[in-house]
């Protein structure tokens, strides 16, 4: 796929850092991402998070500021995976929150998918019984758990994320990654570079925004059309 033209990924650079409490705030921020993507786009996105607390968290923001009358909501959990990619597909505007199996195996080329959110960096929670057992065992042979294991499993998750995405060479949208750790930290740079050759663009979600109108306008997508 020609991702240079086809692709955009976008990391702002004004959100508060991921907490592993899940902070609220950002909750709160994150949907106001997703609205204001929803409005550029016109809905056919994928929201991905690694945790049903955030899901759900962000799905009640968004149906308290009313997104959910202007474009459907489809949230994992309130009903079985393959009855929400069907709504989501049928509708062509939806927008679709899931957590860890929609992050792969799910396809859907054209139209109905233009943007994916990515919420955090899928890192494995490191108390999972089989997570630590693995970790533990790494570190007992002498070696880096975090550059062996932890890293690349999360790594291969993002790339999983992005993948939804372009499915066809026709597929256009933008992906965008609310972790400023891959900026801020030095393994940043090893998720970026596991990712197809799309632009990545920083600067505050303001910045973003603008170029996200420029972007889909250029392509033909349903932008040109609002």
């Amino acid at each position: 796929f020609a991702y240079e033209q086809q692709t955009m990924i976008a990391i702002p650079t004004d959100l508060p850092a991921p907490r592993a409490d899940d902070h609220p705030e950002l909750h709160r921020i994150t949907s106001e991402i997703v609205g204001d993507f929803a409005e550029i786009t016109d809905g056919g996105i994928f929201v991905l998070f690694t945790s049903y607390r955030a899901l759900k968290a962000v799905a009640g923001h968004l149906r308290k500021a009313g997104l959910e009358r202007r474009w459907p909501l489809y949230v994992q959990g309130e009903s079985a995976r393959a009855r929400l990619l069907d709504g989501f597909v049928a509708s062509g505007r939806g927008i679709l929150l899931g957590v860890s199996s929609f992050w792969e195996g799910v396809d859907v080329p054209g139209e109905p998918l233009r943007g994916i959110v990515i919420s955090k960096l899928p890192f494995k929670v490191p108390t999972e019984p089989l997570t630590a057992a693995r970790i533990e065992a790494i570190e007992r042979d002498g070696g880096n758990s975090f550059m062996e294991y932890v890293l690349p499993h999360a790594a291969l998750r993002l790339k999983q994320g992005f993948g939804r995405l372009i499915r066809s060479a026709t597929d256009r949208g933008a992906v965008v990654l609310l972790d400023r750790r891959l900026l801020e930290k030095g393994y940043g740079r090893y998720f970026l570079e596991t990712l197809p050759g799309a632009p990545a663009a920083t600067g505050t979600w303001i910045e973003l925004s603008e170029r996200f109108l420029t972007f889909y306008s250029s392509n033909g997508s349903s932008q040109s059309s609002l």
